[in-house]
């Protein structure tokens, strides 16, 4: 069964704006295929399927970059990231990007990269990005792979002869535990590891020493935490019911979630929680900084919001007004290619900043009393990943900037000392009202009108929160919800799913718009 972690696609990766599908995803695939040739590459091709999500939007959200650094392993952090393109350039490195009809891809985010070089022969690997940051290796040259990043793995290609001794080898050092996938074609074996722990240097030493002829392997090492353990819950009744036995906080139970999961203290999911934290927090501040601002279509707005709202220039001037202005500056600096922190996605990387702002300085919250909002946030997004999805590109807005608002709700009512019951409920009827939200973010863009429903979905959270705090009843579960959020935005077609062919983007303003960042 599936295993997922809070940490590490939910609330999270840090990485830079604007999309976690297609910025954050393209570093994560560019980085684990990088490991293929030891980062050692010349000559690559990038191949969309034709018409695909990732086909319309993959200039306009950073893909490009995100791919270049992964496959060199360049840190993208690096003040001269938007510079990698003149880098491979002197570096004689060329790397191609293309559209064309894939009879393979079976996802709106399909990838196929092929790599060639003088040093090795040509590669072929097959990706995907699944949402949020996401990613799965599903084939390398002829063979089936599951690669995601989260564990070690060893991939090994071996003659018939070489079984024997070869198995004799890996039964000396891998666990029944660890993961075995095999196959064969023609005169060729082939075997993927996958593994909790580092690949033995003596196994390393053992492959490295077999004659070449007979044997090919590649070890490939995690992208982000390993995980170890089994997960305390998968939905909300299972969450429920540990409750019972256990009356604690939604943001606790989040604790103790990844702890398990991972297979560490809780020290440390506190310390990898703050980390976190301190990002958001940054971004909202940064954001609030117009000589940082650098988007496509929008001018900077947050700032002059924030003077009014000091000035009390504004009609109703109260806390939701400031948290949808601080959601502006945090995706401000998203739609600027800054350093976020996906929650549950880059192109909802406003709202959870903002209200977690707001707890801060309105509500005085700590910082600790703040990582149990960020956890109990975590929670939330954790179920819907069991059950549904963070791609637009599969469900639409709902899925990214409605889950983030779902999220939110929680962390209010962690901020409050409510019971998970009102955080579940909470979140519930927020996802209700954002269900069937399209994905039209025009010329492909997290800017129109992903800032303004960042803006308003992050405000909503403190209204949501009082309804269930004030007595209202919800009669629909979260977890129907979702299925019911999942359902509604699978039906929508493919034009309101994060193409830039449909809704808002569709109108003749925005193709304006597109047609002049075009020239």
């Amino acid at each position: 069964m599936e295993r997922k972690s809070i940490l590490n696609y939910v609330i999270g990766p840090i990485m830079r704006g604007p999309s976690s599908s297609h910025t954050a995803a393209s570093y994560f695939i560019g980085k684990l295929v990088g490991n293929f040739v030891n980062y050692q590459i010349e000559n690559v091709k990038i191949i969309f399927n034709e018409g695909s999500s990732w086909a319309h939007v993959y200039r306009m959200q950073n893909s490009e970059y995100g791919f270049i650094a992964g496959l060199i392993n360049y840190d993208w952090f690096l003040d001269n990231f938007y510079q990698l393109k003149e880098k491979i350039l002197h570096q004689n490195i060329s790397v191609n990007f293309m559209d064309q009809p894939c009879s393979e891809a079976d996802h709106p985010n399909y990838v196929k990269i092929e790599l060639n070089s003088s040093s090795h022969p040509p590669i072929i690997v097959h990706a995907k990005s699944t949402g949020g940051g996401t990613i799965l290796l599903t084939k390398f040259n002829e063979w089936n792979v599951e690669i995601n990043g989260e564990n070690y793995y060893l991939l090994i290609e071996y003659q018939k002869e070489q079984e024997k001794p070869l198995f004799q080898s890996l039964n000396k050092f891998f666990l029944s535990e660890d993961y075995l996938l095999s196959q064969n074609h023609k005169e060729w074996n082939f075997i993927q590891i996958t593994a909790k722990t580092p690949i033995p240097k003596e196994l390393l030493n053992y492959l490295n020493k077999t004659n070449p002829m007979n044997l090919k392997f590649h070890r490939i090492n995690p992208i982000v935490n390993v995980i170890k353990g089994e997960p305390l819950f998968r939905n909300s009744q299972e969450l429920l019911a540990l409750v019972k036995k256990n009356p604690i906080t939604l943001g606790n139970i989040g604790l103790q979630y990844e702890a398990q999961l991972l297979g560490c203290s809780i020290e440390k999911i506190f310390k990898d929680t703050e980390k976190r934290l301190k990002v958001m927090l940054r971004s909202v501040e940064t954001g609030l900084n117009k000589n940082k601002s650098n988007m496509r279509i929008l001018k900077h707005s947050a700032s002059h919001i924030y003077n009014k709202f000091q000035e009390k220039a504004l009609y109703v001037n109260n806390i939701n007004t400031k948290c949808a202005l601080y959601a502006l500056a945090a995706m401000d600096v998203t739609s600027s290619g800054g350093m976020i922190c996906a929650a549950p996605t880059g192109g909802s990387a406003g709202v959870l900043p903002a209200i977690l702002y707001i707890l801060a300085k309105e509500f005085e919250l700590n910082t600790k009393q703040l990582c149990l909002c960020l956890l109990a946030a975590g929670v939330i997004g954790l179920i819907n990943s069991y059950r549904s999805t963070f791609a637009a590109e599969i469900a639409g807005c709902q899925v990214e900037i409605g889950m983030a608002g779902a999220m939110g709700c929680a962390a209010v009512i962690e901020a409050a000392n409510s019971t998970p019951e009102n955080a579940l409920n909470a979140a519930a009827i927020s996802l209700q009202n954002t269900m069937g939200s399209v994905c039209d973010l025009i010329a492909g863009l997290c800017e129109i009108p992903c800032h303004t429903r960042n803006a308003t979905v992050a405000s909503n959270a403190f209204v949501c929160a009082d309804l269930i705090l004030g007595g209202y009843i919800n009669p629909i579960p979260l977890d129907e919800t979702l299925d019911a959020s999942l359902e509604s935005g699978m039906l929508l077609p493919k034009e309101l799913r994060c193409t830039a062919l449909g809704g808002i983007a569709n109108t003749k303003t925005a193709k304006k718009l597109f047609k002049k960042l075009d020239k």
